[in-house]
């Protein structure tokens, strides 16, 4: 059961009401975590910032649903590990390609340029500094626009520390999500 209780509809202003039907809409953030964070002024801000984030901006939102998706089963996130964006869905990102995420080096279904932000996105997880290196770096300016850089370090940043704040409300635990989609527990170990 999850840690904070969701929002009452005594609670809910119209702008919240309009982020919940959003996420209703989109799919990711799906209405549950929504739901919680807008409890909080600042949490309705980050709902806002969220939608920018994954949904508009330079880079493709396909790209940004796979980077997603690949950090938070690398963080064990079983609510983020389920959630699915109705417009990556639209766009090609079906259960398959989640399953090529983690032999991404040698699939055929993605592109360079989604291959060097999968990298990226694991360099991200991996360690402190690991993005650090003039290797990433030099990938990164292949691959991508100054801007783009900011965006997808942004867009990993916020994967990473708001996606460990999702799996810590135990929304969906990391052992319900292997039940609902049990390739999860069979990616993390390959």
């Amino acid at each position: 059961m999850q840690r904070l209780r969701y929002i009452t509809d005594e609670e809910k202003t119209p702008e919240i009401s309009d982020l919940i039907a959003a996420a209703e809409v989109k799919g990711a953030p799906d209405p549950r975590i929504m739901s919680i964070m807008t409890r909080s002024p600042l949490g309705v801000l980050w709902g806002k910032y969220w939608h920018a984030l994954l949904y508009e901006g330079l880079l493709p939102h396909r790209l940004k649903e796979m980077v997603r998706l690949y950090m938070s089963v690398a963080h064990q996130c079983g609510y983020c590990s389920t959630v699915r964006s109705t417009q990556g869905q639209t766009e090609g990102v079906t259960e398959e390609l989640v399953r090529e995420l983690w032999q991404f080096e040698s699939s055929d279904k993605l592109s360079e340029q989604e291959k060097a932000a999968l990298r990226y996105a694991k360099r991200f997880k991996a360690e402190e500094g690991a993005i650090d290196s003039d290797e990433s770096w030099a990938e990164l300016h292949d691959h991508f626009s100054d801007e783009e850089i900011i965006e997808l370090g942004l867009f990993c940043a916020d994967v990473h520390g708001v996606g460990q704040f999702a799996r810590s409300l135990d929304v969906v635990s990391w052992e319900e999500a292997c039940q609902i989609n049990p390739t999860l527990a069979v990616q993390m170990r390959d």
